[in-house]
Order: structure tokens, then C-alpha cells, then sequence
């Protein structure tokens, strides 16, 4: 069997023309839906290396200044805090005073975990911290009860109010469950010829299930390892047979093709022997699969990573340039706190810099 180490491309799943011959219409779909796929992988992979890269330059370029930034802020707030005890300032400017050690406080804790300020904000602060944070949730409860509803039109509150994702899923089994009374209203008008067409689409569906267990099945019978003796070739079925796992359980057809074709050296004729109906099936699965890995590189755009990867992310050349920037932008935070440290040294500066407040 062959070395699975041996590079993906070479055994990118592809249907070639016979000599004198040209491919079917099927044919050329099934070489498209896998050229894409190829693509697609390869694109995925390289905004995957490059969100890792940059989360390690976060944590060993930008995060190291962040901390020092923290460290002048809350030295700053310590500043005032000793500040807000001379007799020189005046009511008015005391309590301006207060309410920016309070605040400055609450975003250092809330932020950057410094708990440490927690006596200090409640000291200047109307409430205490603890407090604070419980309104902010009650406020998210509201929130939450108010898209209830408000956008769905009913007053069930939320089980865990405080969980905004849990929140999500609630609306979405809403939205689930008013599609499905909207699809069951809509089957009940439906003329016999169309649910025989949706029921033939289903049972394609079935198929092409079955399809991605016979390969899976073929695969896992040649790679079991479990009746090798000669250690080595054990010791790479072992292997073989986790990637031919992972690929099936998510619900990679198109590696569980490759892997087909790198381990039980599958020639690329043996696809152009496929009856039209598995092919159609293959194709099918190959379709949804190009969905899902399009879908996966919009989650760079417009998923939870979106922001990081448009900061942070993309070519070397433009993730240095987005670095420098960054670097750039903190130095200059933390010079300007140092300054403003030295500065703030003098009552009267502090008096200056309320006045601004």
C-alpha cells in the first residue's frame, strides 16, 4: 500500500477522457465540483495558517505592549485616586474626578481582569461593581424578552436569559418551527405529481448516503489494522485509518475519494466506469460539500473570527503591514500615557484636564 504521507494533490479525485474521447456531461461536472473543492480546501487552509499566525504574533508582539498599557492606566488611576484627596480641587471638580476614576476603573476590570481595582471603582462609584455587572445583565434579560416580543410575537422569556447564544438558539428553533408549519401548510395544497417529486429527491438523498458509507466501508475493510502483523504496515493503517474516520464523520466526500484512491490505489479510470446514476449522486454530494466550504470562508468575512481576520490576516506582506501599523498605534498610546503620567504630576494639570471632561 502506499505511503499515506504522500502529498494530497497528486490523487485529486479527476475523471480523464479517453483517448479519441471526450468527457460525458457528467463527467465534466464531477471533474469541476472537485476542482473547486481542491480550491476551496487550499484557500481554507491558508486563512487557517494565517488566523494561527497571527493570533501568535497577537500574543508575542501586541500583547506585551497592551499590558504595559494596562499597567499605565492603572497607574494613572491610582494618580487621581490620591489626587482626589488634596484640598486643592473644588466640589464640582471632585466629583468630576469620581466619576472618571470610577470609570476608568470599571473598564480596567471589566476588560483586563484587574480585580485589584474593585475597591477603588467602589469607592467613587454609585453602586458597587458587582452591582454594576448585575444591571448589565438584567439589561441584556430585557433586551432579550424585547426580541421576543417585539420580532417573533411572543412573550416567552429565554431559559438561560443571560446567555446571548443560547438566546440565538431559542430564536432559531422559533424560526425553525414557524418554516416548518409554513412547509406543512404549503404540503398540504401540494398536487400529487409534486410530492412524488419530492419524495423520489429524497430518496436520492438516501442514496447518496449509502454512496459515502461504500466508500467508507471499502476503505475501513482494506485499512482495518487490527489483523496486521508486520508492525510497521500496522502502525500506518493505524493512521490511514483515522483520516479515513475524520473524513467520514465530517462528511468529507471528497477526501474520502482521495483517500480511496491514495490507499487502495484507485485509478482515475475507475471513476470514468461510474453508472450515471452514482455519478449523479457523487455529484450531488460534491455539490453540498463546495456549500459548506464556501460557507466556511464567508465565517472569514462575516463570522466570529471576521474582525480578527480583517485586522490582523492575509498575505505576509499585508499582515506585516497590519502589524506595524498596530505596534505603531500602541507605542504611541503608551507614550502618550507616560507623558500624561509626568504631566498629571501637578494639580494644576489635573484641574486643566477636567476641564475638558
Amino acid at each position: 500500500m502506499q505511503n499515506p504521507n504522500t502529498p494530497a494533490r497528486s490523487f485529486m479525485p479527476q475523471i480523464p477522457a479517453q483517448a479519441g474521447g471526450k468527457l460525458g456531461k457528467l463527467q465534466e461536472q464531477f471533474n469541476k465540483k472537485t476542482q473547486q473543492i481542491e480550491k476551496l480546501k487550499l484557500e481554507l487552509a491558508a486563512k487557517r495558517e494565517s488566523i494561527n499566525l497571527a493570533q501568535k504574533r497577537v500574543d508575542d508582539e501586541l500583547k506585551p505592549l497592551i499590558a504595559q498599557i494596562v499597567e499605565q492606566q492603572v497607574i494613572l488611576v491610582q494618580l487621581l485616586d490620591e489626587a482626589y484627596a488634596l484640598p486643592f480641587f473644588r466640589k464640582r471638580e471632585k466629583e468630576k474626578l469620581a466619576d472618571l476614576i470610577a470609570g476608568m476603573a470599571f473598564d480596567l476590570i471589566d476588560k483586563y481582569g484587574r480585580q485589584d481595582l474593585v475597591p477603588l471603582h467602589d469607592k467613587y462609584a454609585p453602586r458597587s461593581f458587582e452591582e454594576s455587572i448585575a444591571q448589565v445583565e438584567e439589561d441584556a434579560r430585557q433586551v432579550a424578552e424585547d426580541i421576543f416580543s417585539t420580532v417573533f410575537g411572543f412573550d416567552e422569556e429565554p431559559d438561560e436569559p443571560y446567555d446571548f447564544e443560547n438566546i440565538q438558539d431559542q430564536l432559531d428553533r422559533e424560526a425553525e418551527r414557524r418554516e416548518q408549519e409554513k412547509q406543512n401548510r404549503q404540503k398540504s395544497r401540494k398536487t400529487k405529481a409534486q410530492q412524488a417529486k419530492e419524495d423520489k429527491a429524497k430518496a436520492e438523498l438516501s442514496n447518496i448516503g449509502k454512496a459515502c458509507r461504500r466508500v467508507y466501508t471499502e476503505l475501513a475493510k482494506q485499512l482495518h489494522p487490527d489483523k496486521e502483523q508486520n508492525e510497521t504496515e500496522r502502525a500506518w493503517k493505524e493512521e490511514a485509518m483515522k483520516q479515513v474516520t475524520q473524513a467520514y464523520h465530517n462528511d468529507d466526500f471528497f477526501e474520502l475519494l482521495r483517500l480511496q484512491m491514495e490507499f487502495l490505489h484507485l485509478h482515475q479510470d475507475a471513476l470514468g466506469q461510474l453508472p450515471d446514476d452514482q455519478l449523479k449522486y457523487y455529484i450531488k454530494l460534491l455539490s453540498d460539500q463546495v456549500q459548506t466550504l464556501e460557507d466556511e470562508l464567508d465565517d472569514f468575512l462575516f463570522g466570529p473570527d471576521g474582525a480578527f481576520y480583517e485586522h490582523y490576516c492575509g498575505t505576509p506582506k499585508q499582515m506585516n503591514q497590519k502589524f506595524k501599523q498596530a505596534k505603531d498605534g500602541l507605542g504611541y498610546e503608551l507614550q502618550r500615557l507616560r507623558y500624561e503620567l509626568r504631566l498629571l504630576q501637578d494639580p494644576q494639570e489635573i484641574r486643566n484636564m477636567l476641564k475638558e471632561v
